[in-house]
């Protein structure tokens, strides 16, 4: 009996030994103390495991005396002994904290990364309210000006990465989406963007990299992912901004006209003849007739989650804002679906599929625009023998419709009676299908092939009705204009890595296809019934179109290794052919290199305590630059003409069958450097070659033509960046973070053809391109003040030794480089301020050194020269402004003389204004209801926010907004300034809700 007594205890002992017990544990952040949800839990030697919840708690049975593993990323994995109740303390880990970057075809941890580029999450992207990521991205980025020179709804801002490089060919940036060039995203889908600013990075894209690349990353759902819903909606007004801009009252603009009359003497019941004193009391704001607040609406759906095998995520968005001008808006649908599926061990896919349709009213004509800036102050807009006095008065002639009264103002016509019946409108839908297949041959070794197709339609339609006056066309004009693109590109990337010690390489090969096609039709008419905008009611007026095809490969090779995660090399080089260029020069090649030394992970740095990291990064490569129209190489022929009632083919373009690839040499060394984990820094200088400039060189009349392309010339950037992101406070509930950033640029012509400089030119105002100067460089005669003696306009004469005197003649004035369009520097300044679930981030931007001419003031700021136009304010400007009376007046603006005086308001660089400014672009104020009233496993986001947008601009610029084009076109330069849209301040509330 003792015997089996004892048995029997050993048996119980033995199982006591092996029984379970149920542990509970909380795991915390040991900087903040905030809970860490998602952590892994893992009891060591088995499979079985668990994950914490919203509040950091995990439950877990597990064999007496097991040892637990926890692992999260970015914490430092760490083993303890399993007990019933565990409070553990997970400490950040600064070396799994570094950043994975997104270089579209690969991506590399932040810390050996050896080029510039930087990366911008989406949560610092959301807080301005608008429809284009390049007005999000503005102010918070070293070396990227961005400009938003217009404030017509859906408008994209321009974007220049280091300057242009470029002349004539576009220097816009490419985007990648996705791993694939092109595509199109909605700013609220995108996880993160990067910048890549320098050969090391953009040289595995060669061609069309010129300009720098901006990578895009969209939003995925993860596998073994709960469902996670999010919703946001924002609502708010949209408001005009006007800026300096003032213009002349009623009382203001009699008085002026008075004054230049009586000098000339006509005065007394002469001059009241010609304006009667009760203009005295008619003072029309013709800018409240035509702007207005608007309506601003953006509502966000999405899901992401994930099963084993399959991560999906899936967004719809709807975007509406109304313009501050009339009859002006924007409209938005867009959706898309990522899902990601492990098909086998050795095989996963992605597939993303998306959709945008949008649609666009714009300005009637522009004249519109015009009328809101000019009209006089004098002039009813509405019908005065209606008792409704909104309904606008028709004008054709000198005298109104309505009552026969004088109409004061130049231009015989009324826009806002046009605007009931005229529009400009159109609409588009983009979609596309992007499919990745990734094939993981061994563990080092995976052939990855990314595929898009995508589709594109589009139409505008332009009408003027019958009903209403336009100087051009007398019995109405409908135009309808349709575009169709379509275009396929396939990928094929085989990827390899290895490590071995010290030693660590990795490379790739791939290969890159792809084929377009662009339709565009367009035909108008005339003599339509009244409101009918169907063309088949319209006599036909012209008819145009054109159909382009388009292809191009790529191949390239590219190889990275490090030494002890301290010493880092990576070369690239990629051939690439394109249809655009002729076929004996297609293909362009394109070699970089980039090297990097962190030395913080050297030995002799291990034992101090203020630097935890720095590295030194270089790199050298060429890319390239295609961005010109198709075929350009080819001679054309215009089929406009016709000779014996048979089309007839006339010259219209010469052939240069040795066109080839602009290319961009690109040169750069920067520094990376964290003091403390707190404060990040780095430094960045660049020097950039464009060489074989794809420039339209001006031809002797002689030849018949005006300009043939070529591969000619030379521009250099040169500049340096700084970035500071500064971590100024910390505690368990409060954190206070500071950025900002600073970029000089300088832009020089280096060769032109035959050294001889020329003219860009719109509307009379120049821009000299000349070796040694800027690509921007204002050309013009240079304004020298007002003759304080008699109030006559002052211009500098030049002679040969260059020594200046001043003439009060414009015609023997000196036309002379006066100035540049390009800024000096810009930049920008950001803070943000957290407490508890309280937040606070206030963003700005700003740019210095650059001259922007204001066209408008040619005909508004005139001396008299245009006595139908209302003009600028004197008596009321906001920076300043005098006018001369008397001698011995020292004044900005010469002496009021009817008619003009002499020649005062051509073209000089009294017009030429500083476009220096600071803005305060956003501030957002919002709390974050779950940090302290909601448990968060019942919501893990309920944030509720007020953002306004453009509050305020700092500025001496006599126009609406000092942000002007950065591109030169037919009717316009870069940084002029002419009847601008206004650009709009945002005040919106919004509502982020995720579980």
């Amino acid at each position: 009996m003792k015997r089996l007594q004892t048995i029997f205890l050993c048996l119980t002992l033995a199982v006591a030994a092996f029984a379970d017990i149920n542990v509970k544990g909380t795991v915390i952040d040991a900087d903040n103390q905030e809970p860490l949800i998602g952590v892994s839990v893992l009891v060591m030697g088995t499979t079985t495991g668990t994950v914490t919840d919203f509040d950091g708690k995990f439950e877990l049975a597990v064999p007496d005396k097991a040892t637990l593993q926890l692992s999260y990323i970015g914490y430092k994995t760490i083993e303890l002994r399993a007990i019933p109740e565990m409070q553990i303390i997970m400490e950040s880990d600064a070396q799994q904290l570094q950043e994975v970057v997104s270089l579209g075809y690969s991506a590399v941890k932040k810390a050996e990364l050896s080029s510039a580029v930087v990366t911008v999450s989406a949560d610092a992207l959301t807080d301005v309210t608008t429809s284009d990521v390049g007005n999000m991205l503005q102010g918070k980025i070293a070396g990227v000006q961005i400009s938003n020179s217009t404030g017509q709804p859906g408008a994209n801002a321009e974007i220049r990465i280091r300057g242009t490089g470029s002349i004539t060919a576009a220097s816009d940036p490419v985007y990648v989406v996705d791993g694939v060039m092109g595509g199109s995203f909605n700013p609220n889908d995108v996880e993160s963007i990067s910048v890549l600013k320098d050969a090391g990075a953009t040289g595995i894209y060669g061609a069309a990299a010129a300009g720098g690349v901006i990578v895009v990353t969209t939003k995925s759902g993860k596998r073994n992912e709960k469902a996670r819903v999010t919703l946001r909606a924002t609502v708010g007004s949209t408001q005009p901004l006007f800026g300096n801009y003032v213009m002349m009252k009623s009382e203001e603009l009699y008085y002026y006209h008075k004054q230049m009359y009586n000098s000339k003497g006509i005065k007394g019941s002469e001059f009241t003849d010609l304006r009667p004193s009760e203009l005295l009391d008619r003072d029309y704001d013709w800018r409240k007739c035509f702007f207005k607040n608007g309506l601003t609406q953006n509502y966000y759906v999405s899901i992401a989650g994930g099963g084993q095998k399959l991560g999906y995520y899936a967004s719809f968005d709807y975007y509406k804002q109304d313009g501050t001008f009339i009859n002006t808006n924007y409209e938005r649908f867009s959706g898309r679906v990522n899902l990601t599926a492990e098909i086998t061990k050795w095989f996963d896919m992605k597939v993303n599929t998306y959709f945008d349709k949008s649609t666009t009213e714009s300005e009637a004509s522009w004249r519109m625009m015009n009328d809101a800036y000019t009209k006089m102050p004098w002039d009813n807009p509405y019908d005065e023998t209606i008792t409704d006095k909104n309904v606008p008065v028709y004008i054709n002639s000198a005298n109104r419709s309505d009552n026969g009264k004088a109409w004061y103002s130049q231009d015989k016509f009324n826009g806002l009676h046009n605007s009931l019946y005229d529009f400009s409108r159109g609409g588009g839908l983009s979609m596309g299908v992007d499919v990745q297949l990734n094939f993981h041959i061994t563990d080092w070794l995976t052939l990855q092939s990314s595929n898009r197709f995508s589709h594109g339609a589009s139409k505008w339609t332009v009408y003027e009705d019958p009903r209403t006056f336009h100087p051009e066309v007398a019995n109405g004009y409908l135009e309808n204009s349709h575009d169709q693109s379509n275009s396929f590109g396939t990928t094929d990337i085989l990827k390899a890595s290895h490590q071995w010690g010290n030693h660590s390489v990795n490379g790739m090969i791939g290969y890159e296809y792809s084929f377009w096609q662009n339709e565009y039709t367009t035909a108008g008419g005339v003599g339509m019934p009244n409101g009918v905008t169907a063309l088949n009611a319209t006599t036909p007026y012209s008819v145009s179109g054109y159909k382009v095809p388009g292809k191009s490969w790529a191949a390239f090779i590219q190889a990275g290794y490090d030494y002890g995660k301290r010493y880092f090399i990576n070369a690239t080089f990629r051939a690439e052919a394109s249809s655009t260029f002729a076929p004996n020069h297609r293909v362009g090649y394109f070699p970089s290199v980039a090297a990097s030394w962190l030395i913080s992970n050297e030995e002799f740095m291990k034992d101090q305590k203020v630097v935890s990291f720095l590295k030194l990064r270089a790199s050298y490569g060429i890319t390239g630059n295609n961005n010109i129209p198709a075929y350009k190489y080819l001679a054309t022929y215009a089929l406009s003409e016709s000779y014996q009632n048979v089309t007839a083919a006339t010259p219209s373009r010469l052939a240069n069958p040795d066109l080839h690839w602009e290319t961009a040499n690109m040169a750069a060394v920067g520094i990376d450097l964290t003091f403390i984990d707190r404060i990040d820094m780095s430094i960045d200088l660049y020097n950039t070659d464009n060489t074989g400039l794809l420039l339209n060189v001006p031809l002797a009349p002689s030849t018949g033509f005006y300009e043939v392309t070529k591969n000619a010339g030379a521009v250099r950037n040169q500049g340096i960046e700084y970035r500071l992101d500064a971590q100024a406070y910390k505690t368990k509930d409060f954190r206070w973070d500071i950025g900002f950033n600073i970029g000089f640029n300088r832009n020089r012509v280096t060769s032109l053809p035959d050294h001889t400089p020329f003219l860009q030119s719109a509307s009379s105002v120049n821009q000299q391109v000349k070796e040694g100067q800027d690509i921007y460089t204002w050309f013009m005669k240079e304004w020298a003040g007002v003759d304080p003696e008699n109030g006559d306009p002052l211009w500098y004469v030049v002679d040969a030794e260059g020594n200046k005197t001043t003439t009060n003649s414009y015609n023997n004035a000196t036309v002379q480089v006066v100035g540049k369009a390009t800024p000096l520097f810009q930049g920008g300044l950001n803070t943000q301020v957290s407490w508890k679930g309280l937040a606070l981030s206030i963003n700005t931007n700003f740019t210095y050194g650059n001259k922007v001419y204001n066209y408008n003031r040619q005909a508004l700021d005139a001396d008299g020269a245009y006595l139908g136009y209302t003009q600028y304010s004197i008596e009321n400007s906001k920076i300043g402004w005098t006018r001369w009376e008397n001698p011995g007046d020292e004044a900005t603006h010469p002496k009021a003389v009817l008619n003009g005086n002499k020649n005062s308001n051509q073209v000089s660089s009294r017009y030429l204004e500083d476009g220096s400014f600071f803005r305060l672009k956003n501030i957002t104020l919002s709390y974050d209801f779950c940090a302290t009233l909601i448990p968060k496993k019942y919501m893990s986001k309920c944030r509720i926010f007020v953002s306004a947008d453009n509050i305020a601009t700092a500025t001496k610029f006599s126009g609406m907004d000092p942000e002007v084009s950065l591109s030169t076109s037919t009717n316009s330069l870069a940084g002029m300034y002419a009847d601008q849209y206004p650009v709009a301040r945002n005040i919106v509330g919004g509502i982020e809700i995720e579980f």
